[in-house]
């Protein structure tokens, strides 16, 4: 029964490459040497009564390209032919093996998953047929929470037609679970994998550098009294530690076009006229507060769990439950040095055309950060679906579903700092960390009557403090839907109708930002000073980036000790009371839609000719939920900062907004012969705005100029901006000229009728008693119209035809090319009355690389199979929450992964991810200002997989 409406090397690190090439090397050996005559488990009769020997990765093309080509929209899938045929972390990591589909890495895994370079902006994301929820700010789905193992396979729609869930200008991307009786199976599968990060073989917390990851699945099938029942379930458990060396900067970068020069004891500024034209003696350049190194160590844990069972009490009814559950836990411990005073006796050396910083001289104090920051994000997804038969043309399916993500976030951060000053050297221009060179640190000396030295506790005497941030997000989505489906005979071969409600709802419990009292002597009780480390968290910070700060080291402590030592109290600071605030987030997005639409099946200009016209109807209401209260300043503990604190009873401001939505699409598929296809879409689409984009919300920066108050207050969000919406044709040639051999060039046309600008508005807050306009900014649709126009191409081949070994040879590439043209987003920064798209070029469309190449050379004979993979995608639009312009550079990343079948049962793997440590560069608010870097290094795993 089929369904209707789906939508740089040390020790240790040398010696595990050794040993893995040397497995690697071990495991070919006899796959090379075999006879080819030998048969494996995996073979297959083909006509004329031939046996071929069919590997694990051709099993996995040839049923991806055969979902592929039984599409009737232009699409792409992956599929293995059985469950855990996908070898891969995450599902988000198997699907970068899709023709266009690009991932954001984090941490060393992919993330968020991009359609055709776009951005995940313009993709929508689905389980089952159903919205998932995030506990990231956007939409963007984390699909390193769903093990591939336990997927059955994903497919990515690349138009649309009037069935699918709204929300996908690019494309939208489903996981499918397994359906136990349409699989048709009995399995037991079970998988187990040691892995290796070598940034964390050089973390000295102690923490091993080897991640445990388990999995098992079950899958049966039962006759009944009351008809067939199926079940499949199956359970991940991944324990391990992470580390990652960081550079970055604070939130906040604003324009300066003075040169203070040492002793001025200034934070530079910007001068103008009464025309707003720069009078300063330097060109403008951006600058950020606080510039900081950071080592780091992440424990990582999490479960998974992913169940469904079928039931087919007659061959005309199947019922369907499934639900997925994961919990992803982990504690960060972060060591900081930071620049504190980062716009201070500011000389520019070199300033870029764009107004990127790329190297000064500067007076600060150094600021040695604690930091202890635990996370806890549950993902849970539960769904029905009934479908029904009556013998004849009718088909009715109902479906209803609930996910909900919930993260909790508790961080401990501590802070001591050095009493003078001391004058210092930035230089960004040729290193991804920029290279900090001290010039004069003798006040420092004079002052604590030591020799400078960053690894002395006792350097650092002043501005002691404790704060507790904490932060809540809940996240959920309620969705029923019906569809009915009637067969007809004539040109149009059946007709669709269906309904669907969602109701999505962000609650995102901000602002719980806490200084905690410290306890007599702080860190200078007994307490404190046994949190002392008498070694730097990471040996050798920023191995293999080539800059100059290379081995950085500076005095360290036990970050979650030291608060308990700092306060007394490991629950000091935790709320007690109402925590309702301006910086909340309340946003309720409720959509009702409906659709009808022709399915055909039939002849047109003489060739067989199948497709789909129809129409969506979309009802969208918006209730953002804005906090407000008055408000009292006061100086921080840094000069020239000052702390807000809200104060009276908080009151309840409620913005509504509502709009139709109209989505005509039709797709028409043209057989050319057996072997080719040519394929057209024409469609309207839109991508929804970020539940969090929605926000009536404020934010509060407390590092701003005392007295600017228009430098501290902004705006998170805007109810009242609008989908982005798009008209959209397609054009696709398959050529399918072999079991796992295909080629597609295909290109698409995008009409972008609502762009975004930045609005620039007063804001009255009541002020320590008086009425106080301040200016922010706000994302507002534009109304402009923009064109995108892109291609892809794409071949895979296996070389059958050569003769052994070469036959086991093969190949996978995959280029795409789009030209966002003149869609633009300024930035929405207004910092002191200055709003930086003033200053800086609009970014283009969120999440977008002009260039994404995938690339994979695989081998495979009797039971021996390697894959190399190389994914690249361009630079690309990356906003730092709702507020900020952000720009991540260009990422070319290295794979490999292995496997080799002992037995019938039994496989080994063996798998190595970034081979050649590539960084993940991030810039702000223009392209050439460096404002983070992340080296996380390779992961190596080798695991067994063992099925009965």
């Amino acid at each position: 029964m089929s369904s209707i409406g789906a939508p740089h090397v040390c020790g240790s690190s040398a010696v595990l490459r050794a040993a893995l090439l040397a497995s690697a090397m071990l495991v070919a050996a006899p796959a090379l040497a075999q006879d080819q005559t030998d048969q494996s488990a995996d073979e297959a009769q083909v006509d004329g009564g031939e046996i071929v020997v069919i590997g694990e990765i051709s099993r996995e093309i040839q049923s991806s390209l055969e979902t592929k080509r039984s599409l009737d929209v232009i699409g792409d899938a992956i599929m293995g032919e059985n469950i855990g045929d996908l070898p891969s972390l995450s599902i988000a990591e198997a699907l970068e093996r899709v023709v266009g589909v690009t991932a954001e890495r984090f941490q060393g895994g992919s993330t968020g998953v991009a359609v055709r370079g776009l951005g995940s902006f313009l993709g929508a994301s689905f389980i089952n047929g159903r919205e998932v929820t995030s506990g990231a700010d956007g939409r963007d789905v984390n699909f390193s929470q769903f093990p591939s193992e336990l997927i059955d396979g994903a497919i990515v729609y690349k138009t649309q037609r009037a069935n699918f869930i709204e929300g996908g200008i690019a494309g939208n991307i489903e996981l499918q679970t397994l359906r136990a009786l349409d699989y048709n199976k009995s399995r037991v599968q079970l998988f187990a994998q040691g892995g290796y990060s070598d940034a964390q073989d050089r973390v000295t917390d102690g923490r091993n550098p080897v991640e445990g990851r388990f999995s098992g699945s079950y899958i049966d099938q039962f006759e009944t009294g009351i008809g067939e029942i199926g079940v499949a379930i199956g359970a991940q458990v991944r324990r391990g530690s992470f580390a990652e060396d960081i550079f970055t900067s604070s939130s906040t970068f604003r324009p300066c076009n003075t040169i203070e020069g040492v002793d001025r004891s200034n934070n530079c500024t910007f001068l103008s006229d009464g025309d707003g034209n720069s009078t300063g003696a330097s060109q403008p350049y951006f600058i950020s507060n606080q510039y900081i190194y950071r080592a780091q160590s992440t424990r990582r844990d999490q479960e998974a769990i992913l169940a469904s069972v079928q039931w087919q009490p007659s061959p005309s009814l199947d019922i369907v439950l499934d639900a997925q559950w994961s919990d992803r836990r982990d504690d960060e411990e972060r060591a900081n040095l930071v620049i504190a005073d980062g716009r201070r006796d500011i000389a520019p050396i070199e300033v870029s055309s764009t107004g990127a910083l790329l190297a000064h001289t500067g007076e600060t104090r150094l600021e040695n950060q604690s930091v202890f920051r635990e996370r806890d994000e549950q993902f849970i997804g539960l769904g029905g679906n009934v479908e029904w038969n009556n013998g004849g043309a009718l088909t009715i399916a109902a479906d209803i579903g609930y996910t909900k993500t919930e993260r909790r976030q508790d961080e401990r951060d501590m802070r001591i700092r050095t009493n003078d000053r001391l004058t210092f050297e930035y230089d960004a221009r040729d290193n991804i960390i920029p290279a900090l060179t001290f010039l004069d640190v003798s006040d420092i000396e004079d002052d604590t009557g030591l020799a400078f030295d960053l690894n002395n506790h006792d350097l650092y005497t002043n501005g002691q403090r404790a704060r507790r941030r904490l932060e809540n997000v809940d996240e959920s989505v309620f969705s029923l839907r019906l569809d009915a489906q009637y067969e007809l005979e004539g040109f149009f071969s059946s007709v669709e109708t269906g309904f669907r409600y969602g109701d999505r709802q962000r609650i995102q419990d901000d602002g719980m930002d806490t200084t905690v009292a410290l306890a007599g002597g702080a860190y200078f009780t007994p307490d404190a000073l046994a949190t002392r480390r008498d070694e730097f968290l990471v040996n050798n910070l920023f191995e293999g980036s080539g800059s100059p700060t290379t081995g950085l080291s500076f005095a360290t402590f036990r970050a979650r000790d030291l608060f308990t030592a700092l306060t007394g109290d490991p629950d000091a600071g935790l709320p007690t009371g109402s925590t309702l605030s301006a910086q909340d987030t309340d946003v309720t997005e409720k959509t009702y839609a409906g659709y009808v639409q022709g399915n055909f099946d039939s002849n047109i200009f003489g060739l067989p000719a199948s497709g789909n016209i129809g129409l969506r109807v979309v009802r969208t209401d918006v209730t953002s939920v804005g906090i407000s209260s008055a408000l009292e300043t006061s100086p921080g503990a840094d000069p020239d900062t000052v702390i807000i604190t809200e104060v009276g009873d908080p009151i309840a401001n409620v913005e509504t907004n509502g709009f139709w939505t109209f989505l005509p699409s039709a797709n028409i598929t043209f057989e050319l012969d057996s072997e080719k296809l040519l394929r057209f879409a024409v469609y309207r689409a839109i991508a929804r705005p970020d539940p969090a984009g929605l926000s009536a919300a404020l934010t509060f920066d407390d590092e701003a100029d005392l007295g600017e108050l228009g430098a501290i207050v902004s705006a998170a969000g805007n109810p009242f901006i609008e989908p982005l919406e798009s008209w959209n044709a397609d054009v696709s040639f398959e050529w399918y000229f072999g079991q796992a051999s295909s080629f597609q060039l295909a290109a698409y046309y995008k009409l972008l009728q609502t762009g975004f600008e930045t609005s620039v508005t007063p804001l009255t807050l009541n002020v320590d008693g008086v009425p106080t306009e301040v200016i922010v900014g706000r994302q507002v649709n534009s109304g402009e119209e923009s064109r995108l126009l892109g291609f892809e191409i794409a071949a895979q081949h296996k070389f059958e035809e050569l003769p052994a070994p070469l036959n086991g040879l093969g190949v996978q590439v995959a280029y795409n090319f789009a030209d966002t043209g003149s869609f633009e987003t300024p930035d929405p920064v207004v910092v002191s009355g200055l709003a930086l798209a003033d200053f800086t070029e609009p970014a283009g469309i969120r999440g977008a690389s002009k260039h994404t190449f995938n690339a994979n050379v695989f081998y495979e004979t009797g039971p021996f199979s390697a894959r190399v993979a190389y994914r690249y995608r361009s630079s690309f639009f990356r906003p730092f929450r709702q507020d900020s312009n952000r720009f991540n550079a260009g990422q070319g990343f290295v794979d490999l992964s292995a496997n080799y079948d002992l037995t019938k049962n039994v496989q080994l793997r063996v798998q190595a991810l970034n081979i050649f440590d590539e960084p993940n560069r991030q810039f702000r608010p223009v392209r050439d200002s460096r404002s983070q870097t992340e080296i996380s290094g390779p992961l190596y795993y080798v695991g067994a997989r063992f099925r009965f």
